[in-house]
């Protein structure tokens, strides 16, 4: 993976390319998600998506796809405001990616389109109020969410 390959991805998405010491990060826009990570996992040894995360960033969520090789990391990363936390799915080009979607759901509230769990509980347990915030946001109130859950 070079710098190269990850900007003629991001020509090809209208996304942009940055770098860290260990990453190669090419941010896109939430539509351009699903080709993008395609792109990157049929790279020659990208093939390995090492998880998604997801940073709340105050009125945006930055969700990232790791895709890993070696000692480097490719990194597909798009902003989704809160007031609409949906985006696609990538499961159609990398299934592996259907887990880690249904963790980002329970747990900072960014549905993905397309993947199957999105309907049920992942990680949190049935009883997780529906009308609390995702356990992981900023607004979330730890202490609250417990009396809801009837914990203390």
């Amino acid at each position: 993976m070079s710098v190269e390959s990850m900007q003629a991805i991001g020509v090809e998405t209208g996304g942009t390319v940055t770098t860290s010491k260990k990453a190669i990060v090419l941010n896109v826009s939430r539509e351009k998600v699903p080709e993008a990570c395609a792109k990157v996992a049929a790279m020659p040894g990208f093939y390995h998506l090492s998880t998604i995360t997801a940073l709340d960033l105050g009125e945006q969520i930055a969700v990232m796809y790791h895709f890993w090789k070696g000692k480097t990391f490719a990194v597909v990363k798009t902003l989704v405001p809160k007031s609409d936390a949906r985006i696609p799915s990538i499961t159609p080009a990398v299934p592996a990616a259907v887990f880690y979607e249904a963790e980002v759901k329970d747990l900072m509230g960014v549905f993905f389109d397309g993947n199957p769990y999105m309907k049920g509980r992942f990680v949190l347990p049935d009883e997780y109020p529906t009308d609390a915030p995702a356990p992981l946001r900023k607004e979330a109130d730890p202490a609250k969410i417990r009396k809801m859950l009837k914990l203390e």
